[in-house]
């Protein structure tokens, strides 16, 4: 039995790194052009934009959560900023705290409806995404609209070694995120409340607080992918944050972060995000539409969450 556990987490382990080497081998056969500077800067690009979000709902799914209302925060960080700013230098400042306030709001009432009154996660990010969401289409009346400050633009569009400055800023968001889970206590609190929340608190843990904080760090990270994807755009298009729940999903649980909880680690959802990057604009590059992109990326879905659950069929019989 020993084994078959060796066997299947490696498998586990692997899958994505070998969905990674196929999708680049099948990029260089099918579009040469993948491998272009100004392509695999998109790729970078896309890996920063996607692995912020990601970051914060690997914390979430950690805990036995999941949150949908991460697309809903990246446009109301774009809709605020160019409100309140006008396109004026002079009040990007404020403009950037009022909106990482509204996201911050945003995850406590999600900690709220799943902590107070025991909203199924789903169910209750769900409702803050629709309620963001129409306001924000209210708001743009579902148009392009409102003017970024330039001043932003150097977060979305900067290269730095001609790389993007969101890869950077993922980078070291993803070497703070894995220190903080592997190496501290409140990483331990975390894994501990997401395997089994019941036990955890009879242990002395306050589960409830580690729930909040993972909610509220998820929000956090959504604020600071739509500040780089204004300044990337420099103006608000509600239609192009709305992917970003499936996409931060996606990326985790494809690199193999349990939905159930409990278990995954940033290295894997690094790995998911690279591959969900990667793959995503060689289908573009293809000319593949969003429903063609939406099938193949729900297919890696259920390739991954497949992969898991024979790991954990496996454990269970080990047992």
């Amino acid at each position: 039995m020993t084994t078959a556990l060796r066997k299947s987490g490696t498998r586990v382990a692997l899958a994505p790194a070998a969905g990674l080497a196929l999708v680049l081998v099948l990029a260089l056969v099918t579009t040469p052009g993948f491998y272009s500077a100004e392509v695999l800067a998109l790729v970078l690009f896309q890996v920063g934009l996607i692995g912020i979000t990601a970051l914060g709902q690997t914390g979430v799914l950690l805990v036995g959560g999941i949150d949908l209302s991460v697309g809903a925060v990246v446009g109301l960080t774009t809709v605020i900023v160019a409100a309140y700013s006008g396109g004026s230098p002079d009040r990007l400042a404020t403009g950037v705290g009022l909106a990482a306030g509204a996201g911050l709001l945003v995850g406590a009432v999600n900690a709220g409806l799943v902590l107070a009154r025991r909203v199924p996660p789903f169910v209750a990010t769900f409702a803050t995404f629709v309620l963001v969401q129409g306001a924000i289409t209210a708001w743009t009346r579902g148009a392009p609209a409102g003017a970024i400050p330039p001043a932003l633009a150097p977060l979305g569009t900067g290269r730095v070694l001609g790389v993007p400055v969101p890869a950077w800023v993922f980078l070291g968001l993803a070497l703070v995120a894995g220190l903080l889970l592997a190496r501290t206590g409140f990483g331990r609190r975390v894994y501990a409340t997401g395997a089994n929340r019941a036990a955890t608190a009879l242990s002395g843990v306050r589960t409830g607080w580690v729930i909040a904080a993972c909610y509220l760090g998820c929000a956090g990270l959504a604020v600071l992918a739509g500040l780089v994807n204004a300044g990337y755009l420099g103006y608000v298009d509600a239609r192009l944050s709305r992917n970003l729940d499936l996409n931060s999903i996606a990326a985790a649980v494809i690199g193999g972060v349990a939905l159930t909880g409990g278990r995954g680690r940033v290295t894997q959802t690094v790995t998911g995000v690279v591959l969900l990057a990667t793959l995503l604009t060689w289908l573009v590059q293809l000319g593949a539409g969003p429903g063609a992109q939406l099938v193949v990326a729900g297919s890696v879905i259920l390739a991954a969450v497949w992969l898991r659950t024979a790991e954990e069929d496996t454990e269970r019989r080990s047992w």
